[in-house]
């Protein structure tokens, strides 16, 4: 008993280990109005069809509904230990219940152990939004209180394992093919006894899954999601999930290159075939059957009901067929301990460390990911919650980060932190109860060398922009913001300026091209914008007349009398060249400060525009017509310290 207990504790500390920043990542994903279906309604409305929401989920949408203030503010940390808290449930429950089907105690712990770190999981259960670890949670509590009732007060136990399975069925429709397993465990005892309690009891559960399907069946739904089924690409990226150390091996080795869905289910079926054979042989033909089983009755439901473009990014899919799934390779692992020959002994230790290595490495990784992506949007969120009643845009913030290389063939593996369907401001108010109105766009050109050298590849929210209606989002905000690539895979979000009516003040200086002119209103050197980052440098400018297709701005910075470096380039971070401006309004343009290299001292700052084509500078001028100094504007100092 110690043993198991101490067990059970190794394996709950794992869990909680690697998916405790969870707890920080917030909401991710879905529009953060969901958690509100069926707000203002009774509870018991829940258990009917709702119009807004295509799945039957009832107590899904009463959890939900618990999650919520009466400010609209969604406790996010919370639904992310609800997650955690349910796979680790599922993870403690899957020994006990596997043993109870007559697995021996070796290759139940490492299914177990498996099923922990099962890496196509992490989407489950680091997104606060997947019904799918609670669903499994309940079919395996289910489980463990039938095989409970076969020892004393087996009325209560029963009682448990039929609510408990309703309240599965209740949270997600995945926990519907497993009725099936109540009847297999009741199987082994009619062998056993003639007693007809154990014919007769999983009628109950039989009875709760028939109910609930004839109910999921009339709910109505949106078209496109269900119904597409038995597509050959959705099999065989179930497939792949079944033996994904092979996949990713082979991925790895280059060997899907070109493959059609039809040899990718030959290949990955042929794997399953070989592995299920193997475990039959050499470890138990029960171990294969079940895993098999579970397996199927987790995979063939998604394969005969669900359309590629919905599974594709759905990895979350497979947790509840991962139990089965861990259960196959812990099978093999379990040679390890076998009687057999020195080679598979060595085979069962090299599978065991290379799968375990591998999930690691793949569940650090998402993590990574996933810290770094919603760091961002929580930045996002922060600063439209600072500006109620303002009005923001954003400049190439990321709806969809993956993983480059992919780690298996099929489908897209990485975050997909906030589709351009939805605004950012609801997650703004699901943080904080209130948010500016908030656009997105995208500007293909800025940044691309780093994004191209940045470790994701990323997907932005918004189709490329032309200049012109970069000035229109300028004009139309009170603030514009751009996401820097930075390398090593981090995101940084920096106010890159915006548009205001013009002003008549007098001007730090007028410069002056041909029949050009522009004017220099305001300049300062600021503090960073966040805690360890650059300096900055306001410019405020205004377009006088149309401006030529090659003048550009230079920020030079000068240390005891010698130029030391440059922070050049077109307005608002790249994102507005020139010629774009139109006269009758002010632009104010934020840039970094990062003298080049770094060392400490004092610095003058100076601004000016230049023509591309050929350098030439721009003559500058004071308000009373004094020409500056090699047509530079003095504009501030830098202190580094």
């Amino acid at each position: 008993m110690a043993s198991g207990w101490g067990q059970a504790g190794l394996l709950a500390a794992l869990v909680a280990a690697l998916y405790a920043p969870a707890l920080r990542f917030g909401l991710i994903w879905d529009d953060p109005r969901w958690y509100q279906q069926g707000a203002g309604l009774p509870a018991w409305r829940l258990f009917t069809a709702l119009p807004t929401y295509q799945f039957y989920r009832p107590l899904t949408l009463l959890l939900n509904r618990q999650l919520v203030s009466p400010e609209g503010v969604v406790n996010a940390p919370l639904a992310h230990g609800l997650q955690i808290g349910a796979h680790l449930a599922a993870v403690l429950l899957a020994g006990p219940v596997l043993r109870g089907f007559g697995v021996a105690a070796l290759p139940a712990r490492l299914a177990a152990l498996v099923f922990a770190l099962f890496p196509l999981a992490h989407q489950a259960v680091a997104w606060q939004a997947p019904q799918q670890p609670l669903a499994l949670a309940g079919v395996l509590l289910a489980l463990w209180a039938a095989q409970r009732s076969y020892a004393g007060r087996p009325a209560a136990w029963l009682g448990l394992s039929v609510l408990a399975y309703a309240a599965a069925l209740l949270v997600q429709e995945s926990a519907l093919p497993y009725a099936v397993f109540f009847v297999w465990l009741a199987a082994g005892r009619w062998r056993a006894s003639q007693h007809p309690r154990w014919r007769e009891w999983p009628l109950a559960h039989l009875a709760a899954a028939g109910l609930y399907a004839l109910v999921w069946l009339s709910v109505p739904r949106q078209a496109g999601v269900t119904g597409a089924g038995f597509q050959p690409l959705v099999l065989a990226y179930l497939l792949q999930g079944l033996v994904y150390p092979a996949a990713w091996a082979g991925a790895r080795l280059g060997l899907w290159a070109g493959w059609s869905p039809a040899a990718f289910v030959l290949a990955y079926a042929l794997a399953a075939a070989l592995l299920a054979a193997a475990v039959a042989r050499w470890t138990a033909p029960r171990v294969a059957a079940l895993g098999l089983a579970w397996a199927g009755a987790g995979l063939l439901p998604i394969w005969a009901g669900l359309s590629w473009d919905y599974v594709s990014t759905g990895a979350r899919l497979l947790y509840p067929a991962g139990l089965g799934i861990a259960l196959l390779w812990a099978g093999a692992m379990a040679w390890t301990a076998s009687a057999g020959p020195p080679w598979r002994r060595a085979a069962g230790a090299g599978l065991l460390a290379g799968v375990l290595a591998l999930s690691l490495a793949q569940i650090w990784q998402l993590q990574q990911l996933y810290a770094t992506g919603t760091r961002h949007l929580a930045r996002a969120a922060t600063e439209l919650a600072a500006r109620p009643g303002e009005q923001v845009a954003f400049v190439n913030f990321p709806d969809r980060i993956v993983l480059e290389p992919a780690p298996y063939p099929l489908g897209t593996w990485g975050l997909w932190l906030a589709p351009v369907g939805q605004d950012l401001a609801g997650f703004a108010r699901a943080a904080a109860g209130q948010s500016a109105a908030d656009r997105s766009l995208a500007v293909f050109p800025a940044g691309a060398a780093e994004r191209a050298a940045w470790p994701y590849r990323v997907e932005m929210r918004g189709a490329d922009s032309a200049p012109g209606t970069v000035w229109e989002a300028a004009t139309w905000a009170d603030a514009l913001y751009l996401t820097d690539y930075v390398a090593g895979g981090e995101l940084a979000l920096r106010l890159a300026g915006a548009t205001a009516p013009a002003s008549t003040a007098e001007p730090l200086a007028r410069l002056r091209a041909g029949g050009a002119a522009v004017a220099l209103l305001a300049a300062e050197v600021a503090a960073p914008e966040t805690a360890g980052g650059p300096a900055r440098l306001r410019l405020v400018w205004q377009a006088l007349t149309p401006l030529p297709g090659e003048v550009t701005i230079f920020v030079h910075l000068w240390r005891g009398g010698a130029y030391w470096s440059a922070a050049d380039g077109d307005s608002l971070g790249g994102l507005l060249p020139l010629w774009a401006w139109q006269p009758g309004r002010a632009l104010t343009d934020w840039r970094p400060l990062r003298p080049q290299p770094p060392e400490p001292g004092e610095y003058n700052v100076r601004a000016g525009l230049y023509t591309r084509t050929d350098n030439t500078r721009w003559t500058a001028v004071s308000a009373a017509g004094e020409p500056f100094a090699e047509d530079e504007v003095p504009v501030g100092m830098l202190s580094v310290p």
